[in-house]
């Protein structure tokens, strides 16, 4: 009998709901931070402390980060079996939502938009950017997903155009041009003469769309190329921001801007090799372990905020995330890494007005220009010289410490982007 009692009385102490509401406002700070990298160790360390639930929710969200879309879609149909608040539901379906139009499955995006709308349960600010996502994935709804056509590694060589951009040739319509390779460009984008040059199938849709570091707005809409070479390798329904000339013409210096590789396309090739003595390699597609979050090299480097690639650099003795930008000739760092080191960058730093340009126009924005900035990769450590470091935010929900460019890229031999296992190695 008191063998009976004893095994009652742990199974009801063993019954008892797991309060992991500690651990889950330490993990949801750093997801609201976008420190990947540091939810990522922390959750894998902790996540036998968190209820069913809350697990599936985190979980959900380091698969959507770490370009695991499949693995995310499904995280976020188990998790949305749990009682959460409809707030929480809608982060979801909003995750949901991106991992589908990652895998091309758009008329999917696009429902998971209409059910967010239609529960109501973002914000006025959020809903903005939600209704504009919609347009793109309606009008995209019957375009089969991106596809790269299996065969073997291939080698095109890449070079700088007259202001320093890394262009690739590459071929679609019958025609042979080059591209700039920005891996910050969220949509491929091309102005509309060029969209005609290659024969893109447009839709007849109109959204808006914002420049990186100014800020500037302005209406685009969308085209497919059918097929896209680089090298050898071939890839199929490319979709293209069709952009109007004048916005990627560069008026202070009378430069037109013409054809841009972006994401889905660079993340579809899985990974990239770029070589200082002008390389640029697609290896032959392997299959991934698909296994975790972490890669056997130590765990990943590299994320994805969205349709914006992230990398984690090591500064000044912390691990920082930054944008990844192969699209940008020098480094900037945000008003985030100004008030976590003010105090000595305005020691050491020179304060003046400088002119920031992007697609859409030029702004000028106060700085602090750093005599030298470290950076760390793997195992290598690089100077960068005298990099803008901006006092006030880009935007109101910006969260990153800056964004990286050429003039580090510069310093390495060989670079690595993969995409699939998410690391960036350099040596």
């Amino acid at each position: 009998m008191q063998k009976i009692c004893l095994l009652l009385a742990i199974l009801v102490v063993g019954c008892h709901p797991k309060d992991d509401s500690a651990l889950t406002h330490r993990l949801q700070a750093l997801l609201d931070a976008k420190e990947y990298f540091k939810l990522e160790n922390q959750y894998k360390a902790a996540k036998n402390d968190l209820t069913p639930g809350n697990r599936r929710y985190f979980a959900a969200f380091l698969y959507n980060a770490f370009n695991q879309n499949e693995a995310c879609v499904a995280a976020v149909d188990t998790a949305l079996g749990e009682p959460f608040p409809d707030s929480v539901r809608a982060k979801l379906l909003l995750l949901q939502g991106d991992s589908y139009f990652k895998l091309g499955q758009y008329a999917r995006a696009a429902h998971t938009d209409s059910a967010v709308i239609g529960a109501g349960a973002v914000d006025t600010s959020q809903l903005k950017d939600v209704k504009n996502e919609l347009l793109i994935r309606n009008a995209l709804k019957g375009t089969p997903a991106q596809q790269r056509v299996v065969g073997d590694s291939t080698t095109v060589r890449w070079a700088k155009d007259a202001i320093g951009l890394i262009e690739v040739p590459v071929i679609a319509g019958g025609q042979a041009v080059d591209a700039i390779f920005d891996t910050r460009a969220n949509i491929s984008s091309i102005t509309k003469t060029y969209a005609g040059k290659l024969h893109l199938r447009l839709f007849d849709v109109s959204y808006t769309e914002g420049s990186g570091i100014t800020g500037i707005e302005f209406k685009v809409g969308l085209g497919v190329a059918d097929s896209l070479y680089i090298g050898k390798l071939l890839v199929r329904n490319v979709v293209f921001q069709v952009m109007p000339d004048s916005i990627l013409y560069i008026a202070p210096i009378k430069f037109q801007l013409n054809v841009i590789l972006g994401f889905p396309l660079i993340a579809g090739l899985d990974e990239v090799k770029f070589y200082k003595d002008g390389r640029l390699i697609i290896p032959e597609r392997e299959a991934g372990d698909g296994q975790g979050f972490g890669v056997d090299s130590g765990g990943h480097n590299l994320a994805m905020d969205g349709l914006d690639p992230v990398l984690a650099l090591i500064t000044e003795k912390d691990t920082l995330s930054y944008h990844f930008d192969t699209g940008a000739g020098t480094s900037i760092l945000y008003a985030g890494y100004f008030h976590k080191y003010e105090g000595m960058i305005r020691q050491s730093a020179i304060k003046k007005s400088q002119s920031f340009g992007g697609a859409g126009g030029v702004e000028k924005k106060d700085v602090y220009i750093l005599p030298s900035i470290r950076l760390t990769l793997g195992k290598k450590t690089v100077a960068v010289d005298s990099v803008s470091v901006l006092t006030d935010k880009i935007f109101p929900g910006e969260k990153l410490y800056g964004n990286i460019g050429r003039d580090f890229m510069n310093q390495f031999d060989e670079l690595i982007f993969n995409f699939r296992d998410m690391y960036v190695r350099g040596r």
